[in-house]
Formats: structure tokens, sequence, C-alpha cells
């Protein structure tokens, strides 16, 4: 064989050998793929399943109208910590407070099942606290919210929603998306700094939702009412101290609708637990009211 026929076949050997090996590092590739896609999907079975025993264990911890006001302090101080330590399995439980403020969706007058004080309260929480950390664009940041709660397509959509948005704010990651909209649209960075979360509340709502009147926050207290916040935080316990007390201790002459504020503290709770899986770091969110869980949101490998 010539020089040249040699060189061809070592060529096109050389090129069959690279075939292989691009074959074997796209399969090596695929199957590391593979392996951590299952490792994703057994971690979300994982939370999952811990989603669903800490629902049953916080049901039977939390008694349905009963006042469970001292267990209630307990688990909003400090998280619960859970190990193994033979296999080294770890889950940590932290909550806070979920009705703490107005329920957001109360704007809707279809939410709030005729009762107008819910709508006015929460109408005037937001227009005072737009006021106070002067929102540019007050009109447009309230249709924007509207919009979402309603859930109402923008009317200058050049294209039409194929499945029909559903009702209702549900998270305080839903209602974020709402405020950075409007900073985009309205070019306001004031909106992205006020602490929302110390005045609404962002949950489903029904006809029996009432708002916690024992872990009411001083900001949302100072707003509702029109009392300065420095007087607020001088004598408003969180988780100790009551409205109806509060404002007879402050000579404050304001009535309390026990429609809207529940005299004891509630069972409803927003929790988030991390749990350790195959050497990884995974959480989730949800709410808890009364028995019912929602907005289970899961988080990836962290």
């Amino acid at each position: 064989m010539d020089k040249r026929k040699r060189g061809i076949a070592l060529f096109i050997t050389l090129m069959v050998i690279a075939s292989i090996m691009s074959i074997i590092a796209v399969s090596f590739s695929y199957l590391e793929k593979v392996q951590k896609d299952a490792g994703r999907t057994s971690a979300i079975i994982e939370g999952d399943l811990l989603y669903k025993n800490t629902i049953n264990v916080l049901k039977r911890f939390f008694p349905k109208k009963q006042n469970n006001a001292n267990k209630l302090k307990l688990l909003y101080t400090m998280p619960l910590v859970l190990s193994e330590p033979k296999s080294g399995f770890e889950v940590t439980l932290t909550c806070e407070p979920l009705l703490n403020g107005v329920p957001i969706n109360w704007l809707d007058e279809g939410s709030t099942w005729n009762m107008v004080e819910r709508t006015n309260l929460a109408s005037d929480v937001l227009t005072r606290v737009m006021e106070k950390y002067e929102i540019e664009e007050p009109t447009g940041l309230e249709k924007l919210i509207m919009q979402e709660i309603t859930g109402e397509a923008i009317q200058n959509q050049e294209y039409k929603l194929r499945v029909k948005q559903q009702k209702g704010i549900v998270s305080k990651k839903q209602f974020y998306r709402v405020i950075t909209n409007y900073r985009l649209l309205y070019d306001d960075p004031k909106a992205m700094i006020v602490p929302w979360e110390k005045y609404f509340s962002f949950t489903k709502t029904d006809f029996k939702t009432n708002i916690d009147g024992v872990y009411l926050t001083p900001e949302f207290i100072s707003v509702a009412f029109d009392i300065p916040i420095e007087i607020v935080l001088d004598s408003w316990i969180v988780g100790e101290s009551t409205l109806v007390g509060f404002l007879r201790e402050n000579a404050i002459v304001a009535p309390v609708n026990n429609k809207i504020y529940a005299k004891k503290a509630l069972n409803a709770m927003h929790c988030e637990q991390r749990y350790a899986y195959q050497e990884g770091q995974y959480r989730f969110n949800f709410d808890y009211i009364e028995g019912r869980s929602a907005n289970f949101e899961f988080y990836g490998k962290e």
C-alpha cells in the first residue's frame, strides 16, 4: 500500500475514532443529566411525602377552632429541627403568622361576600401605604393589582390568553411579580422598597377568613387605625397583646369589627420546610389554615 492510501486509511480511522469518542462523550453527558434529573425527581417525591406528613402533624398539633396560642407562640419563636443521627436525615420547619395584615384579595368586592367593610379596609390601607411611600402612579399600581386579583387580561395586550387566569393573589411571589411589572411600566423604584408583607397577607380567602387579632404587625395597626407607629411599637406586643386591649390601653376610640378581626390567635401560618437529601439541601413552602393547606411551592437544590 502506497503512502497516499495509508494516509487516507489513517485519516478514516481517526475520523471513526473521533466519532466514537464524540458519541461516548454525548452518552456520558446524557447519563449524567438523567442521574441529576432522577435525583431531583426523587427529591421532589421526598418533599411531597414530607409535606403530607407535616400537614398531618400540624392538624394534630393545632386542633381546629381551639385556642392554640401557647403552641403558636412556640412555633413562631424558633424553628423546629428533627434529625435522625444514624442516617443523617434532618428536617427543619419554620413558620410565621399568615393573616397578620389585611388580605390583598379583599380589594375585590367579589371576594368579600358582600361585606363592604372588608373592601373598605383593604382599599384604605392600600391608599395610605401608597401615600406613605410616595408611590408616583397610585392609580396605575392599583389597576395592576386589581387585574391580577380579578384575573382580567391587561387591555393593551396584543394577544389573548389561551388559558383563563386564576383569580386572586395567593402568594407573596405572585404579588411581587405585579410590583415588578409596575416598576418596569412606570419607572418608579419606590414600590420595590415598600415592605408590603407588613400591611397585607397573600393567600386564598373565603367567607370565614378573618385577620389574626393577636399577630397583627405594628405597621398594619398604624395604617389601619391611623395611629403613629411610635405609639404602636411602644405598647403593642406581637403574640401577647389583643387589638381591643391595645386600643383601650391607649385611649383610642375605634370600633373593632369581629367579622374582620379574630379575638384569638388563628391557626393560620406560612411555613417553610428544609431537608437534606442525597448530599443536597432542598426546601418547600406552604400555607396552613385551620386544617387546610395550600400554595405548595417546591424549590430546587440549594
